[in-house]
This record gives C-alpha cells, structure tokens and sequence, in this order.
C-alpha cells in the first residue's frame, strides 16, 4: 500500500485533497518501533512531525506518563513551526508504524507547494486550538475546584 493510502486515513491529513496527500506523503517517511523502543527523547532537537497510523505511543515528561496516543494521533507538531527542544519523552508502547515529516522537508514542500504546506499547516493550527480551548477549560475547573475548597475550609 502506497505511503498516501496509509495517510489519507489519518485525521489530521483527511481534509487535505488527493494531490496534496501525495505531496506530503513523499516528503516524509514510514518508520516502525517496537514496543519499549523511544521515538524521541525530551531536551533533543524536535525536527519533525510525527502521525501515529498504527500501535500505541506514550509521552512523558521527566519520566512522568502524561497521555497515551494512538491511531489517528499526531506529536512533534511545534517542530513544524521552529525546530526546538523536545518538550517530552515518547516512547512506544505497542508495536508502532508512524509517518514521520521533517521540518527542512515541510520547508520545501512549501517552497515547491505552498498549498499542500498551508492544507497540512492548517489543519495542524485547528488540533492545537482544541488542544489549547481544553487545557483552558481544565485550568478553569482546577480553579473552580481551589476555590470551592478554599471556601469549604473557611
């Protein structure tokens, strides 16, 4: 099966159009881990975008779980933008087939093809926008948590 069949599949990339998937889908590459193999290490150079098409990963951070993500799942999306230090550990935790999209590549697909780029960059701004209105709501609820403690104990 062709890298853009096994992609097109994936949530963050289902809205892209036929054309661009092949664009995108030949400027990265498949790789596989086996389960306890790490993916990439917290404080290392984060240079790519990683989909998770089949298995199971984990994410923590100084050796702490902080979520499990699978099929239809993606990681190492702020690379996209400006390559910077890992922020977590991910490590396999199921035997795993990711799709991986280096930084430099993204760059000259958008040179190349600016709008097979812009469809996959915004679909990536879209996710980090649910991900950033859901750690509000859960920081508002801490808050009102504080608060209603705070007030019990008075």
């Amino acid at each position: 099966m062709s890298t853009a069949r096994l992609l097109e599949h994936h949530p963050l990339l289902a809205r892209v159009g036929p054309d661009h998937l092949g664009r995108i889908a030949r400027a990265g590459q498949l790789e596989t881990f086996a389960p306890g193999e790490e993916v990439v290490s917290e404080g290392t150079l984060g240079d790519a975008l990683y989909l998770v098409l089949t298995g199971e990963v984990e994410v923590a951070k100084a050796g702490h779980a902080l979520a499990r993500l699978g099929p239809g799942n993606f990681f190492g999306e702020m690379a996209l933008i400006e390559p910077a230090p890992r922020s977590a550990t991910v490590t396999a935790v199921a035997a795993s087939f990711l799709y991986r999209l280096p930084y430099l590549e993204l760059q000259q697909l958008m040179r190349h093809d600016p709008r097979a780029g812009n469809a996959l960059l915004i679909e990536v701004v879209k996710t980090l926008t649910e991900r950033l209105r859901e750690a509000n709501r859960m920081v508002s609820s801490v808050g009102e948590l504080a608060d209603w403690l705070a007030g019990s104990l008075v």
